[in-house]
């Protein structure tokens, strides 16, 4: 038993053009969004989101001598100077060729690579009180990793966003953020953050009342009626605002897929597609077991083709599927990262999800559970040759020892593991994300004009991507954290983890 089975328990955007920049919190597709009025309100709304991210003071910083890493062809230039305005990259270049003005504050990048910021794509930030502390512990825990920007797939909405217009104002270290607010699932919803939908009318109503309140998307959880799960997807094409998330029990991958769909988590629905007893699946049963021994490759593949020609994203969450399969036969006692997090989350949070999992979920042997984990890594692999984009998710802090930006950098690893190269394994935390939002002209690369997230690393990430937790710097919003500044920050969030019961 994996996060699938506990998702279903426990537990984007397309480009818009019209020869203007992209807006990252429109979600739609170009046949979805067309003509001169969709130009036009792309336009007032691009201007107001520029607005929104100008930091409090136009500052100047400037890395010298710094190996930058092209994410985009695994170029690597080395002795660059790359300036920083407010939160704004304006200027990458060669160090002896590069002018700067005085007065700069300049960090000595020689010997160092530097990178995007990274993107964890599936997190939860405020989880009901399930996770208390989270503006002192979860915000600044991503940043101490080079953790710059998340997708938040399930918070309380009006929290997850004051945080954010504390963060772009500078008030409040942090990541930036996309957020779906409440998840959507069934009638009986398990999880805090939750709106219930029993019926089609429930879907649209929830749909349209958190468009209303300003979700950057639609997150679905498993739960889901068969009419509900419709409804939200024909609502949301109407509403011009993306849905992801869990493929739901009552919905077969490919329909979803077709359904417009911008993202599957944790590759719910892959392996019950990939299987003759689908459609018995859609009315329970699913066991890792079954998965294995019914796997059909000719299914496989061509669950694939449609994926990819649908470009349907793929978060796989393999560091929370490996510590789901393994969680009775892991000693958590031994991680070090554990003095980050509250006791609550610990001994209450966790130690539930923890329960659940071994008495109830965890049905299959240790044996199979472990070919299982195996056989994730193969399916992804497939995937991504087939062509079907990927994304970095964590599924922290839910997912039990999942650290928030910790975590990330397992996940990195994890796709390597499952046969992408490093730069592959890089890509899918920094230009996918971009991609996936919307924002290849403001995000994603180290070039003039895009926003100000990076991180400086001792060791390049491209020869072995453990190196992405060399952490020397980070730079958040156009602000620079030495690692001093960062190692700091660790110690605060400890502190502050100290005093949450």
């Amino acid at each position: 038993m994996t996060s699938r089975g506990l998702a279903s328990t426990i537990s984007t955007g397309v480009d818009i053009s019209c020869n203007q920049d992209r807006i990252p919190a429109m979600k739609i597709s170009r046949q979805q969004f067309a003509g001169l009025g969709g130009c036009v309100l792309i336009l007032v709304l691009w201007q107001g989101f520029l607005h929104a991210q100008k930091p409090p003071e136009e500052r100047i910083l400037v890395v010298q001598g710094a190996s930058v890493v092209d994410v985009v062809t695994g170029a690597v230039r080395a002795d660059q100077t790359v300036v920083v305005e407010g939160n704004r990259i304006t200027s990458v270049g060669s160090r002896k060729t590069t002018k700067v003005l005085g007065g700069a504050v300049e960090v000595d990048g020689r010997g160092l690579f530097l990178i995007p910021g990274l993107w964890d794509m599936h997190v939860h930030l405020e989880f009901g009180d399930w996770f208390p502390g989270a503006r002192e512990i979860t915000l600044p825990m991503f940043i101490a990793n080079g953790v710059t920007g998340v997708r938040d797939m399930g918070s309380e909405l009006e929290t997850v966003q004051g945080w954010r217009k504390e963060i772009l104002a500078g008030k409040l270290t942090g990541p930036r953020i996309f957020t779906s607010g409440p998840m959507l699932d069934g009638p009986k919803p398990r999880f805090p953050s939750s709106v219930a939908i029993g019926t089609a009318e429930d879907g649209r109503r929830a749909v349209n009342d958190l468009k209303r309140r300003g979700a950057d998307f639609i997150k679905l959880q498993s739960l889901i009626p068969r009419e509900g799960v419709l409804a939200i997807a024909e609502e949301s094409k109407k509403q011009q605002i993306a849905f992801e998330g869990h493929v739901p029990d009552a919905m077969r991958a490919s329909e979803m897929s077709e359904a417009g769909m911008k993202s599957f988590e944790h590759l719910i629905g892959i392996f019950e597609g990939s299987s003759p007893l689908e459609d018995e699946f859609l009315k329970g049963g699913k066991t890792e077991g079954k998965f294995l021994s019914t796997f059909d490759a000719g299914r496989a593949t061509k669950l694939a083709a449609l994926l990819a020609k649908n470009q349907t994203w793929q978060c796989p969450t393999m560091v929370w599927e490996r510590g789901g399969n393994l969680i009775d036969v892991t000693d958590f006692a031994k991680d070090s990262r554990a003095k980050y997090v509250p006791a609550a989350w610990k001994e209450k949070t966790w130690k539930r999800f923890r329960d659940e999992i071994v008495e109830g979920y965890n049905t299959d042997d240790l044996a199979t559970r472990k070919r299982f984990i195996e056989k994730e890594l193969e399916v992804v692999q497939m995937l991504h040759r087939a062509g079907v984009p990927f994304l970095a998710g964590t599924d922290t802090p839910p997912g039990v020892y999942i650290f928030p930006g910790f975590s990330l950098h397992e996940e990195l690893q994890r796709f390597v593991d499952a046969g992408f190269t490093p730069l592959a394994a890089l890509q899918t935390a920094t230009l996918n994300a971009a991609r996936f939002f919307g924002m290849e002209r403001q995000s994603g690369t180290i070039e003039e004009g895009k926003f100000a997230d990076a991180v400086l690393l001792t060791a390049n990430p491209l020869v072995d991507i453990k190196n992405t937790e060399k952490i020397a710097g980070v730079i958040a919003n156009g602000r620079y954290y030495s690692r001093a500044e960062l190692d700091k920050m660790l110690a605060g969030v400890e502190a502050a983890a100290s005093q949450v019961h």
